[in-house]
C-alpha cells in the first residue's frame, strides 16, 4: 500500500515538474532566509551566555545625576569591590577589572598590539572561562602573572610547553604565564586575548591600585549567591558612593546592578565601555524578528496556496478516485505523503543552501555564526520542526477539506475552496501590507547609514594619525617636543598636536564651573580637556566666534578657554566673546563650531577647551599628513617615535580607521542584512502574489465569461478586475505606512543623529512596489480576460 501511494506521488511529481519545482524552490529560500537569521538573533540575544552562572553575574554601574544630564558610567571605584564582598553576604564573589592594550614580545621578536584586561584573582572563579592547563583559581594570585587564551599562546610559542615561559610587555616588563584558556565564544562583551593579575597594575602603569573613592576607573562584577535577592541587593548598593564621598554642587551618584548577559543588547547607552567589546541594540533584533515572521508567514502562506492551488485542478481525479470507492482515510494517506515528500525535498535543499551560503552570510554580518556555537541540537531540532510543521500545515486543507468533500460536490465543481474568495483577499491583502514596511524599512536604514558616514563631525577625520603617548617626566615631554621638530622637516607633515584628548580618542574630565550670568545655585557640567596652539590645525575645526590660542597672547596658557556652541548654549550666552566662567577665573576668547568628541550613539557634550597642562602622565599625539604616501609617512613617524621610545612601543593609526568603527561596522552590518532579507521576503511576497492572484483568478472564470457573452471588452475587464486588486493595494499601503512610521520611530530612539523622513522618498517608494505589483497582476489578469468565454463556462 505504501509502495503504491509513493508511486501515486512520484508520478504527480512528474505530471506537473514545473508547479513542483516552483513551490519547492521558494519555500526553500524561504526557510534558508529564516534559518540564517534565526542563527544570527540566536547569536545576538546569546552574549555572554558562555558562563555558567549568568543569572547571579552582575555588572555594577554608576549613574551620575547633575541636575542638568543623567549619564550611566560603568566605570567604578576600585575600592567597591573589596567592600562589597566583605559587607554584604549575599556576594559570593566580587572583582576588579580594567581594560587595556599593549605589544608584546618574546625575546627580541616584538608583536603587534593585543587587547587584554586586568583583573583580580577572583575574576576567574566567576567567569567560566575553560582553563587547557593551569590553576585556574589561583592563576592570578601573584603579581607579574598573565593568562594567556589557547589562540594567543599558539601564535607566541608555535611548538608548545606555554606553561611557565615568561611573556614580556611593551618591551620593558617580563610577565609569568601561568594558565592557558580556551578561546571562548566570540558573542561576549569582552574583547581580549590576556588576562593580567590586577596586582601588577603599579609596577606596569606606574600607577596606584587604591586611588580612593573618587576615581572611577575599573569594571566591578559581582556574583551573587544562589539565595541573593537582587532587587533588595540593589537598594542596599544605591547609595553606598555617598559614604564615602562628599558629592558638591548638586552631584549625586548611585550604584546599580546589570546582568552580564545583558550588557551587550540592553546598554547602548552606557559611557566607557571599559571592555571594548561589540555593543547592539534590542531594536535591531526586533526589527530582526519581525521580518523573520514576515518571511515565515509568506514563506507558509506560498506554499499552501500553491499546494491548494494544484489539487484544484485535481478535483476531477479526486470526485473519480471516490467514485471508484476509495476511502477518505486513502486520499488523507496519499495527500500528507505527497506533503511529506515536498517537505523532505524542502529540507534538503535548505540544507544545502544554509552550509553554502552560511560562509557568505558570516561575511555580510561580519559573524561567526554556525550550528556548533548553539551548543545542542535543541536549535537544529527547531529548525526541522518549523520545517515539517510547514508540511503539516499545507497538507491540512487538502486533507481535511478535499477529502471529506461529497462526490456530488466535486462533480458539480461545488468545493468549499471556491467559497474561500475573502479569505484569498485578505492573503493578498497581507502580502502587499508586508511588503511596504519592508521596502520602505530598508530604504530608511540605507539613508541613515549613508546620513552617519557623511555627517559633519565638526572636524577633518581625514589623513589624521594618532596615538596614545605616556610621558613618565619632563624628560619624556622634551623627547615629544624633539620628536615634532623632526617630523615637521618631512614635507608629508603638515601639522603636529599634542592634547590631553582628541575627537575619539578619549572622554576629558568633567569640570563644575560657575559662569558670569548664572542666577542660580546650580554649576554647569562641562567636558574638558586640555590643548596646544596646533590642535586646530590637525584636526580642522572651524570657529564660529572668537579666535584659537594664540603665543601673542601671554593669558591664554594660564586663563583663557575656548568652548563649544552647545556649551554656549547651555550657559545662555548669546554673546560668549569675553564672558567669564569659574567665578571670573577663565575667560572665553572663542566658541569652536560642534564637534563629535567621543562617539556617534552619543549627544555632543558641553565643552571646554584649556591649554595643556605638564603634569599629564598620558598624551594625545595627533598628526595631519599628506594624502599621497600615506603609508610611508606613517612608517616614517612610528619609526621616528619608537627611536625616541625604545622601551615604549608607539603605533599610530589613522583616525578614520578607528574612531566608533564598532558602532559604524554593526549599522553597516544591519543596512546589509536588512536589505538582503527584504530583497529575498519581496521576491517571495511577488512570487506568492502571483500564485494568489492566479488562484483568485480561476475562480473568477465564470465571472469573466459571463461579462464577455454579454459584451464586455477585453480592456473594461481588464479595468473591472484590476480595480479590485488597486483597492486591496491602497489599503494595504495605507496602513503599511503606517505601521512603518512606528517602525521607524523606534529605530530613531537608537542614537541621536537621525535622517528626517522624508515623505517624497516615501511616496516613491509606494510607487515603486506598486509598479511591482502592477506588473506582477497585469499579465495574468490579461491572460484571463483574453480567455474563450465558452471554453470557461464549460471547464467550469
Amino acid at each position: 500500500m505504501l509502495k503504491l501511494n509513493f508511486l501515486l506521488v512520484l508520478r504527480q511529481i512528474k505530471k506537473d515538474k514545473k508547479s513542483f519545482l516552483i513551490n519547492i524552490l521558494g519555500a526553500s529560500v524561504g526557510l534558508t532566509t529564516i534559518v540564517l537569521m534565526s542563527l544570527y538573533i540566536f547569536y545576538e540575544k546569546n552574549y555572554d551566555s558562555f558562563n555558567e552562572n549568568n543569572d547571579k553575574l552582575y555588572r555594577v554601574e554608576r549613574v551620575v545625576n547633575d541636575n542638568m544630564q543623567n549619564q550611566i558610567f560603568d566605570s567604578t571605584p576600585y575600592e567597591l569591590s573589596k567592600e562589597i564582598r566583605a559587607s554584604f553576604p549575599e556576594i559570593e564573589h566580587s572583582a576588579s577589572a580594567k581594560y587595556t592594550s599593549n605589544f608584546l614580545a618574546i625575546g627580541d621578536k616584538l608583536y603587534p598590539r593585543e587587547k587584554g584586561i586586568l583583573a583580580e584573582n577572583s575574576f576567574l572563579k566567576m567567569f567560566s572561562f575553560q582553563f587547557i592547563s593551569g590553576d585556574r583559581f589561583k592563576a592570578l594570585k601573584n603579581p607579574m602573572s598573565i593568562v594567556v587564551s589557547e589562540s594567543l599562546g599558539k601564535k607566541l610559542f608555535p611548538n608548545g610547553d606555554i606553561l611557565g615561559k615568561t611573556i614580556k610587555i611593551n618591551k620593558k616588563h617580563i610577565l609569568n604565564i601561568t594558565g592557558v584558556f580556551k578561546d571562548y565564544p566570540k558573542n561576549s562583551h569582552f574583547n581580549m586575548e590576556y588576562i593580567i593579575s590586577f596586582n601588577s597594575l603599579k609596577e606596569l602603569y606606574e600607577s596606584e591600585m587604591e586611588k580612593g573613592w573618587g576615581e572611577s576607573y575599573v569594571s566591578t562584577y559581582v556574583l551573587l549567591n544562589k539565595n541573593a535577592e537582587v532587587n533588595s541587593l540593589s537598594n542596599k548598593l544605591k547609595n553606598l558612593l555617598t559614604k564615602h564621598n562628599d558629592f558638591k554642587d548638586g552631584i549625586t551618584q548611585t550604584l546599580s546592578l546589570r546582568l552580564v548577559e545583558d550588557i551587550y543588547l540592553k546598554a547602548s547607552y552606557v559611557r566607557n565601555d571599559s571592555m571594548g567589546g561589540r555593543r547592539n541594540t534590542m531594536i535591531f533584533i526586533y526589527l530582526f524578528m519581525l521580518v523573520v515572521f514576515f518571511t515565515a508567514f509568506i514563506t507558509i502562506v506560498n506554499y499552501i496556496n500553491m499546494t491548494t492551488t494544484k489539487l484544484i485542478n485535481r478535483e476531477l481525479e479526486i470526485g473519480m478516485k471516490k467514485v471508484l470507492g476509495i476511502s477518505k482515510r486513502q486520499l488523507q494517506f496519499q495527500f500528507i505523503l505527497e506533503s511529506l515528500v515536498k517537505v523532505i525535498s524542502v529540507i534538503i535543499i535548505s540544507s544545502v543552501l544554509v552550509v553554502v551560503l552560511l560562509p557568505v552570510f558570516n561575511s555580510v554580518v561580519s559573524r561567526e555564526l554556525s550550528f556548533v556555537f548553539t551548543g545542542s541540537w535543541l536549535f537544529v531540532l527547531k529548525i526541522i520542526f518549523f520545517s515539517v510543521f510547514i508540511g503539516i500545515v499545507a497538507g491540512l486543507y487538502p486533507v481535511f477539506y478535499l477529502s471529506s468533500l461529497k462526490i456530488t460536490s466535486f462533480l458539480q465543481g461545488n468545493t468549499s475552496i471556491k467559497r474561500r474568495r475573502g479569505l484569498r483577499k485578505g492573503l493578498v491583502f497581507f502580502q502587499l501590507f508586508v511588503t511596504i514596511p519592508l521596502i520602505v524599512l530598508s530604504y530608511y536604514i540605507v539613508s541613515q547609514i549613508n546620513y552617519l558616514k557623511e555627517k559633519d563631525l565638526g572636524f577633518n577625520k581625514k589623513n589624521v594619525l594618532s596615538t596614545w603617548v605616556k610621558v613618565s617626566d619632563d624628560q619624556d615631554l622634551s623627547s615629544v617636543k624633539v620628536v615634532k621638530n623632526k617630523l615637521l622637516k618631512n614635507p608629508n607633515v603638515l601639522s603636529f598636536s599634542i592634547s590631553e584628548c582628541a575627537p575619539f580618542l578619549g572622554f576629558g574630565d568633567k569640570k563644575k564651573v560657575n559662569w558670569e550670568g548664572n542666577k542660580t545655585d546650580n554649576k554647569a557640567s562641562l567636558s574638558t580637556y586640555g590643548v596646544d596652539y596646533d590642535f586646530i590645525d590637525v584636526f580642522k575645526m572651524e570657529m564660529k566666534e572668537g579666535r584659537w590660542f594664540s603665543k601673542d597672547y601671554s593669558t591664554d596658557k594660564q586663563s583663557s578657554c575656548v568652548i563649544n556652541e552647545t556649551a554656549a548654549s547651555l550657559l545662555g550666552w548669546e554673546n560668549p566673546i569675553g564672558k567669564t566662567l569659574d567665578n571670573g577665573k577663565i575667560k572665553v576668547i572663542g566658541v569652536v563650531k560642534d564637534f563629535d568628541q567621543v562617539s556617534l550613539t552619543l549627544k555632543i557634550p558641553p565643552m571646554m577647551l584649556t591649554m595643556n597642562s605638564d603634569d599629564k602622565k598620558y598624551f594625545v599625539i595627533g598628526v595631519k599628513v599628506n594624502e599621497n604616501n600615506k603609508s610611508e609617512t606613517r612608517s616614517f613617524i612610528n619609526k621616528t617615535f619608537n627611536s625616541h621610545f625604545p622601551e615604549k612601543p608607539i603605533e599610530f593609526g589613522f583616525l578614520e580607521d578607528g574612531m566608533d568603527a564598532a558602532y559604524m561596522s554593526l549599522l553597516e552590518n544591519v543596512m546589509r542584512m536588512f536589505m538582503l532579507v527584504s530583497i529575498i521576503s519581496i521576491l517571495l511576497v511577488i512570487v506568492g502574489l502571483y500564485t494568489l492572484i492566479s488562484f483568485s483568478l480561476r475562480m473568477q472564470k465564470k465571472m469573466i465569461a459571463m461579462h464577455k457573452i454579454l459584451g464586455a471588452t477585453k480592456r473594461e475587464l481588464f479595468r473591472l478586475i484590476l480595480k479590485e486588486y488597486v483597492i486591496i493595494y491602497v489599503l494595504a499601503a495605507t496602513l503599511g505606512l503606517i505601521l512603518t512610521y512606528f517602525l521607524i520611530l523606534q529605530f530613531s530612539q537608537i542614537g541621536p543623529y537621525n535622517v528626517s523622513i522624508n515623505p517624497i522618498a516615501f511616496m516613491i517608494v509606494v510607487l515603486i512596489t506598486f509598479f511591482i505589483v502592477l506588473f506582477t497582476v497585469s499579465g495574468k489578469i490579461w491572460s484571463a480576460s483574453s480567455e474563450n468565454p465558452i471554453k470557461a463556462i464549460t471547464l467550469e
